[in-house]
């Protein structure tokens, strides 16, 4: 495993009540990094990881049947079949749930076997996915580095089960950010893992040096927000008066 190189500091700026947590997967054995001494669920990896010191995990400590997604294992036929979401209530009929199975993200088979999980200010390597809990506030600020220096625009994916496919997975398989609110996610809630009405960030490497140096460079959060109705409106229509002279060379 290659130590951390790039500078994650910025995100301090941000005073997150709980620590971002960057996962990375790995098909050897990370070095320095202890190994995690329970057996829990993979989305619970991530509250483990915001308040503990480094840790990696192999397929025999995931409680759930997610290893698959990590293509560390076969899948559980009950759970592709959609049968369990049938019994469950939580689809209609198992044809419903399996065919999110068609679509969920997930890593070759084989490719990795062990997956490691650090909190932002223990960071010992540069992980694949940096996963930010955060606040709307917060979240309005990560959201607009996206597209500050590019135009890039924000959407979502997901699925109400799974949860942990689209906030590990589906941002390293595709390269784009993605995110959800806590509470949407039946498993995690069930499980208690966040307190419901969060955002969940999810940034993968390849979108890392546009968002830190947005982040540098931009003003954080909304300049317009303290400002009343007829201010906006006032300010906004002369700064296009200002403008239109500016494009017709009027002076």
């Amino acid at each position: 495993m290659n130590p951390k190189l790039r500078d994650y500091s910025i995100f301090d700026r941000f005073n997150f009540e709980r620590k971002p947590v960057g996962v990375k997967f790995l098909i050897t054995k990370p070095e320095g990094v202890q190994r995690l001494s329970k057996k829990i669920n993979f989305c619970e990896m991530l509250k483990e990881a915001q308040n503990s010191s480094p840790f990696y995990v192999a397929e025999e400590d995931f409680q759930c049947v997610e290893p698959f997604l990590l293509g560390m294992k076969d899948p559980e036929p009950l759970f592709i079949s959609g049968l369990v979401g049938e019994k469950e209530g939580l689809y209609q009929e198992a044809r419903a749930n399996r065919d999110i199975y068609q679509h969920l993200p997930k890593l070759l088979k084989g490719s990795v076997k062990y997956a490691a999980f650090s909190p932002i200010d223990q960071l010992p390597f540069d992980p694949d996915v940096l996963v930010i809990t955060a606040n709307v506030s917060q979240a309005q600020t990560i959201l607009r580095a996206l597209g500050y220096s590019t135009g890039e625009i924000w959407s979502c994916k997901g699925t109400p089960v799974a949860a942990c496919s689209w906030i590990y997975i589906y941002p390293v398989v595709s390269g784009k950010l993605n995110f959800t609110v806590t509470g949407l996610s039946i498993g995690m809630q069930a499980l208690k893992v966040l307190p419901e009405g969060l955002f969940l960030i999810s940034i993968p490497w390849r979108l890392f040096p546009a968002i830190i140096e947005s982040l540098h460079h931009m003003e954080w959060g909304n300049p317009m927000k303290d400002e009343t109705r007829d201010e906006n409106i006032e300010r906004i229509q002369a700064s296009f008066e200002e403008m239109r002279r500016e494009v017709s060379g009027d002076n």
